[in-house]
């Protein structure tokens, strides 16, 4: 296939998309400018709600929280080493124990033993 026979996608990306999920998704990155900027959440969805697209709070509350969730996960996949060169984090490799193993050593160790016999132990 050539990409020639797609010639319907770029008539897509004219049209409002049909869902509200997608709607939401192609205004995220204003979204995301608004409530970087100060905005609530209530406010964006009055606004929204004001230009004619009706969504709910909590509609729109779990699908930021969604978008949320996927831009953190994009941004954990990039790895920006010191020269400024990116890496995906799948071709590094990582050791998934050591943040458990750090946290364990930044405890305190209370060794206890009850059925000791020495009195020091047991003062």
């Amino acid at each position: 296939m050539a990409k020639d026979d797609f010639k319907h996608i770029p008539d897509l990306l004219k049209e409002r998309p049909k869902t509200k999920a997608g709607l939401v998704r192609c205004l995220w990155p204003e979204i995301k400018q608004a409530l970087n900027t100060g905005y609530t959440l209530k406010e964006i969805c009055f606004a929204l709600n004001g230009n004619g697209f009706s969504i709910g709070y909590s509609r729109l509350r779990s699908l930021v929280a969604r978008l949320r969730r996927i831009d953190i996960a994009e941004t954990e996949r990039t790895v920006i080493i010191s020269d400024g060169t990116q890496i995906k984090s799948g071709s590094v490799v990582s050791d998934a124990g050591s943040a458990l193993r750090a946290q364990r050593a930044k405890k305190i160790k209370f060794d206890h033993n009850p059925f000791s016999t020495r009195i020091k132990d047991l003062v």
